[in-house]
Formats: C-alpha cells, sequence, structure tokens
C-alpha cells in the first residue's frame, strides 16, 4: 500500500502541477528502486533531486517557473490536466509518427521531410484534436481491469494471486524499502559513475528462485507455462500424460544449445555432408518428354 500511495501522489503532483510534492515522491520512489534493481534510474533519480535541490542558489528564476506548475504539459485549461513531457511526447508525436501517413508509414526520411513533417505537427495536432471535439469521437479508456477479482487467503509466507505459488524464506521483496534505504546510503559520498550495485544486496522476489543462470545471464523460468507445454506436447503421444513428468526436464533442447546456454550456429558443411552421405547425388539430363 505505501507504494501504491506514492504512485498516487505521484500522479497527483504531475496532473495538478505541483513541483514540491513530485520531487516528494520522486524521492519516495528510490528505496523502491534500488531494491528491484533499476540501477540507471537510481543514479540518474538521485542526481536529478540533488540538481532541482540547488536551484534556489543557482538558477532561483527556473525554481520559481517550476514551482508555478510548469513542469507539466497543458493541453487544456482543467485543473487535473497536466501530464508530464514524455508521456505528451508518446500523445501527440509518436502516435502521430507511427500511425498511416506518419514518419514510419508512407512517408521518405529525408532530411526536409523530418524538418516539415516535424513542424507542421503543432497545428496538426490543434486541428485533429478539433475534428474529435467536433465528431465526439476521441480515444479512452475503461476502468474495468481484468484483474478487478483477487482471492486473499490466509498465509504467513507471501503468496502469488495470480499463480497461487507461494514463496519461500528467501524471498525479501516485501522488505524493499528497508533493502533500498541500505543501498542509498552506501551511495553517500561517492562518486556516481564510479559506484556499482550488488545483487545480492537488492530484494529477492518469487520469480528469482524459479530461475537458470547461463553465462551471467539469469533466465526466468515460467513453471506454469512450462506445464502447459508439456501437457500440450504430450497429447495424443501417451495415454497416461503423467508418463512426460518422469523424465528429466531441461531448459533449453539440447539438439539445439551448446552445454554452455548459447545457441548452435548453422553448419552448412555438416549438412552438405549428411545429403551426400545418403547416396550419389549428381545431376541428370531430362529429356523433353520429362
Amino acid at each position: 500500500m505505501d507504494m501504491i500511495d506514492i504512485l498516487r501522489r505521484f500522479i497527483k503532483a504531475e496532473r495538478t502541477g505541483n513541483w514540491e510534492l513530485h520531487l516528494q515522491t520522486v524521492k519516495d520512489m528510490l528505496p523502491y528502486l534500488a531494491a528491484s534493481g533499476h540501477n540507471l534510474y537510481v543514479k540518474s533519480s538521485r542526481v536529478y533531486l540533488q540538481q532541482m535541490e540547488n536551484l534556489k542558489t543557482t538558477h532561483p528564476e527556473v525554481l520559481a517557473f517550476l514551482q508555478s506548475g510548469h513542469h507539466v504539459i497543458r493541453r487544456s485549461d482543467k485543473f487535473w490536466a497536466g501530464l508530464s513531457s514524455d508521456l505528451v511526447i508518446e500523445q501527440v508525436l509518436m502516435r502521430s509518427l507511427k500511425t498511416t501517413g506518419g514518419m514510419t508509414r508512407g512517408r521518405g526520411m529525408s532530411e526536409g521531410q523530418r524538418a516539415q513533417w516535424i513542424l507542421s505537427m503543432p497545428d496538426c495536432a490543434e486541428m485533429n484534436n478539433a475534428l474529435q471535439e467536433f465528431t465526439g469521437v476521441n480515444y479512452g479508456t475503461s476502468d474495468q481491469h481484468k484483474e478487478a477479482e483477487v482471492p486473499f487467503v490466509e498465509e504467513t509466507s507471501l503468496r502469488n494471486i495470480e499463480t497461487g505459488v507461494s514463496a519461500d524464506k528467501f524471498v525479501n521483496v516485501d522488505n524493499s524499502k528497508e533493502l533500498g534505504i541500505k543501498i542509498l546510503k552506501s551511495m553517500d559520498k561517492k562518486k556516481i559513475d564510479e559506484f556499482s550495485f550488488k545483487r545480492k544486496e537488492q530484494a529477492t522476489i518469487l520469480s528469482a528462485k524459479s530461475a537458470i543462470k547461463v553465462d551471467d545471464d539469469v533466465i526466468i523460468v515460467d513453471s506454469q507455462l512450462l506445464f502447459q507445454r508439456f501437457l500440450a506436447a504430450s497429447n495424443g503421444i501417451y495415454e497416461d500424460q503423467s508418463e512426460i513428468f518422469t523424465y528429466e526436464l531441461c531448459s533449453h533442447p539440447s539438439s539445439m544449445f551448446d552445454p554452455n546456454g548459447l545457441m548452435q550456429t548453422a553448419q552448412k558443411s555438416s549438412l552438405a555432408d549428411a545429403i551426400w552421405g545418403k547416396g550419389d547425388c549428381c545431376a541428370f539430363e531430362m529429356s523433353e518428354n520429362d
């Protein structure tokens, strides 16, 4: 609930243009970002907060501009209409970029065409909004969510409410805030570009216990998906489908992957040798009747 509250306050800060609440919520996010392994977000957000706190001495006029609500973009004069700049880019520029007639569909990519398209976008966006208001056709989202019903059970351990899998004693994601604060304290008085995060100090999630390590890369294994695939593959092959689970399972097909987990490269010479080994391979002259 603490994370949900942070998210609610962050949305409120962006929607209403509340600069102080914006900085506070970003600061409150830091422990959770550190505990979850979003290392670049942690470094960038910490530098961002330090620079914003120094605005009162370095650029007081910029601070006054931001405090008046100009750190967000408003496409209307409604109180709850503030939007983050990256969100506005996605809603206006990127959406029109990827639709029919946009930059990536049906247009060239020369420098002149890019400049003409980008410079004409503000007027096109205004015309698009006016047409939507005139026709009453616009984009919207539903309040209904497919995970609206959540089962609650009495258990002492953590439990995935979607799959029903219970966590063991090594899963400590419920202590994310404490773990994140500890990581942030270890960053004090250290250069941001030289500091390195340690995986063992971060939170251990439920799926991490269902993973394998291949060349320092952690691959998450979805046990439920693996079970469903085995059932589908055994259908029609085994009378008793439980027989397929009597064999030792591997995460990758051994015929397609090397022992180190890397996919085998194609060897055309081996394929050619196998074809030639099947018998005499030669070209025959065909008659006109063949």
